[in-house]
């Protein structure tokens, strides 16, 4: 009996060592080297785990192994991506699928990119080569990528191509969930695309082509007549009906198409070349959700209108895909001329203040019609970065003169270089804005409602000064002296009595008296 039980704790030793020696090889083996592209795991059960770093390239090539897939072959794994179930489908093929799954791009916001279902099926073909399939959504609306790899040991860079697809399949791959607008809209259109993905930089280059994009279901016609919710604080005067009526007229449409698109009358609501250039210089330089770089937008007026009207201004990859199936549709069914009065009638300029009249008046005290070129153009300057409440509106020189320089009208050459001539003497606002946090007033005004100051503790109280006569000249003696000729009584203007149930308030406090008993009446 001591001998057996000598000989299986003799086996539970040495089956222990070869596990540790195993895992120290293993180890050893997956150890990143100086430089090498590197993650950090978990290893071991729950409760006992343990962070260690490992080399990326020698897990893909373990995993892609005979061995490595048999030994994956059932089993789940979490990743940044979400968690994948894998499966060995061939001798030398290893399928993953993902449900749901986040890809993550700092380029479109701090929320990752969610998809219900995604499926990756991967070969190696050669010692630093593989390639593979991408599946996107279920059944017939499935969106196929394939591609090809090419491992370093600094990275992977990764060649993916998706061939015509409906845009009404691409669309379905994020599901109703997170596009509720699929339950209703009509997509058509086609997409082709080419992509160029490095890792672990996650820089990603697209070269869509896009080809007969409409959209109809979504009942974008109602703005034709309706007149939307501002998007900001209530109040804000609505345009004075007297002097710019609900249309505003000017330079500010102009200014406004200059400063944020000016490529509006051209494009089909959205300026494809523009999202393009603006996701590339988001990856280089990626937005931080605790601030950090502004992002570079593209989005254009129809796509603005969209969002202060629909979507909200959520930075996320779903928001902007919402955002574009209303562009699209608002383009066929309201116009240019509608989506511009309509955006300049809902726009947020800061400081609560929303639409083109109000913020004319708010920040020039004139009506948007009467405004001049350079005015025009720093007031459009101000919805990239509209003022927050109280903060001092300063002069951008630089984005105020492109905004003039890009300014498309009846402008005559001697008159713009008059403009820019001004702006760059020193122009200001006539109107400055009070430093002080949460005041929404001028400074001007602010002046006048500011209570006076208190007088000092030590200051005997202030009494009635006596005023005292003073001696009259000659010269006033005598005009005193001289008779007085009574002027005669004023005429008395007729007054009109209103129509009954018009009375105006001033008509109410007329000192005539057919106009007040009517009034009264």
């Amino acid at each position: 009996m001591r001998r057996c039980t000598l000989i299986t704790l003799t086996l539970l030793a040495t089956l222990l060592t070869l596990t540790a020696a195993l895992f120290a090889v293993a180890c050893h083996a997956l150890a990143p080297q100086p430089g090498e592209w590197s993650h950090t795991l978990r290893i071991g059960p729950r409760g006992w785990q343990f962070e260690r770093p490992v080399s990326v390239p020698a897990l893909l090539r373990v995993a892609t192994h005979p061995l490595g897939l048999a030994l994956l072959d059932g089993r789940s794994t979490d990743t940044p991506l979400g968690r994948w179930t894998w499966q060995r489908v061939a001798p030398d093929r290893l399928a993953g699928r993902c449900a749901p799954c986040r890809l993550p791009f700092d380029a479109l916001g701090p929320q990752p990119l969610l998809l219900p279902h995604a499926e990756l099926q991967l070969q190696r073909v050669a010692q630093e080569r593989y390639r593979g399939t991408l599946t996107l959504g279920d059944g017939e609306q499935a969106v196929v990528l394939k591609g090809r790899a090419q491992l370093t040991s600094t990275g992977l860079v990764i060649d993916a191509e998706l061939a015509d697809t409906a845009l009404a399949d691409v669309y379905a791959a994020f599901g109703p969930a997170a596009i509720p607008e699929l339950q209703r809209a009509r997509i058509d259109g086609r997409v082709a695309a080419k992509l160029n993905l490095r890792l672990p930089e996650r820089r990603l280059v697209v070269q869509p082509r896009i080809d007969g994009f409409e959209v109809s279901g979504l009942g974008t016609e109602a703005l034709l007549d309706a007149e939307p919710a501002m998007a900001c604080a209530a109040g804000t005067p609505r345009p004075v009906a007297g002097e710019a009526g609900t249309r505003v007229i000017g330079w500010l449409p102009r200014a406004v198409v200059a400063a944020e698109d000016q490529r509006f009358a051209e494009h089909a609501g959205y300026d494809l070349p523009q999202l393009l250039a603006a996701w590339s210089a988001n990856q280089k330089q990626p937005p931080s959700a605790s601030g950090g770089a502004r992002p570079q937008g593209a989005s254009t007026l129809t796509q603005q209108l969209a969002k202060l009207v629909y979507t909200g201004d959520e930075r996320s990859a779903v928001r902007k895909l919402r955002e574009l199936l209303y562009a699209v549709e608002m383009e066929r069914t309201l116009g240019k001329g509608r989506i511009l009065q309509l955006y300049l009638a809902i726009a947020p300029w800061g400081e609560g203040v929303c639409g083109a009249e109000a913020a004319a008046r708010h920040y020039l005290r004139k009506s948007s019609a009467r405004l001049t070129p350079l005015e025009a153009a720093w007031l459009a300057s101000l919805l990239r970065a509209a003022p927050a409440p109280g903060a001092l509106v300063a002069v951008d020189t630089e984005r105020v003169g492109w905004v003039l320089t890009s300014l498309r009208g009846p402008l005559p050459a001697e008159r713009r270089a008059e403009q820019m001539e001004v702006l760059r003497s020193g122009w200001t606002p006539p109107v400055r804005r009070c430093a002080t946090p949460g005041e929404g007033v001028s400074c001007r005004r602010a002046a006048k409602l500011a209570p006076p100051a208190p007088a000092p503790l030590s200051a005997p109280p202030p009494t009635a000064a006596v005023p005292r006569r003073r001696a009259c000249p000659a010269r006033c003696r005598a005009i005193a002296a001289a008779p007085r000729t009574r002027r005669p009584p004023p005429r008395r203007r007729a007054v009109v009595a209103p129509a009954a149930g018009s009375c105006s308030a001033a008509a109410r406090a007329s000192s005539a008296p057919a106009a007040a008993a009517r009034c009264s009446g």
